[in-house]
């Protein structure tokens, strides 16, 4: 039976930056991904640029394809307000009931947006007293973290996948065209390299490990 990885993300594009390449690895290797995006993914931001709910729905299809990603799930919450109370938790973890999954993956508990560190809480309860055996914690942006919080212990080498990860992200046209197009491709691929360094690879992404049993080998 092939393993099932849930990938929680607050918002559209968060897990496609923290942890694009390991899920195409994940996909390419036949396991089962699923990626919830907890919040409906619009907003207004410190400009007045307003994004649209469907508008970053159709960019969050597009993007998930290209990773290989079986299954996308939407939650209605709105950004920036996402709770991590009983109500969503229950939600979730129906989702785990239901999906069984070998591995979740989510954001960091320090990280400094106030929905990516709700995310991290609800992936906390849901795996609770052992009930997922691989639970890792995704690598904040460097604009994000409380960076001397976030202590990777686990590298996937995302050589092969890197420019699946690249145009994942150009597939949120909105968001890529806000933070630099190009630029923040190539920002998003140094960083890659960077943590690839760390370990002889030449681009991969770095988690810290919350749970980990001796299944998990991509």
């Amino acid at each position: 039976m092939n393993k099932k990885i849930l990938a929680i993300g607050a918002h559209p594009d968060d897990m496609e930056l923290e942890a694009g390449g390991t899920l195409a690895k994940f996909a390419k290797n036949g396991y089962e991904v699923t990626l919830l995006i907890l919040t409906s993914g619009g907003y207004t931001d410190m400009n007045g640029n307003t994004y649209l709910d469907e508008q970053l729905k159709d960019e969050a299809e597009d993007s998930s394809k290209k990773l290989g990603i079986d299954n996308l799930i939407f939650f209605d919450y709105k950004t920036t307000c996402l709770p991590s109370n009983g109500d969503i938790v229950t939600r979730v973890d129906n989702i785990v009931d239901d999906l069984n999954p070998d591995i979740v993956i989510s954001h960091h508990p320090f990280d400094s947006h106030q929905d990516h560190k709700a995310a991290a809480e609800i992936m906390f309860a849901v795996t609770r007293q052992g009930r997922v055996k691989n639970v890792l914690s995704g690598s904040p942006l460097p604009y994000r973290p409380n960076v001397f919080a976030f202590r990777p212990q686990f590298f996937v080498d995302i050589t092969e996948t890197i420019d699946l990860k690249l145009d994942a992200i150009r597939a949120y046209n909105t968001q890529y065209l806000k933070f630099g197009d190009e630029v923040l491709i190539d920002r998003v691929k140094a960083m890659a390299k960077t943590y690839g360094w760390a370990m002889g690879y030449e681009y991969a992404e770095c988690f810290e490990v919350i749970r980990m049993d001796d299944s998990l080998w991509i």
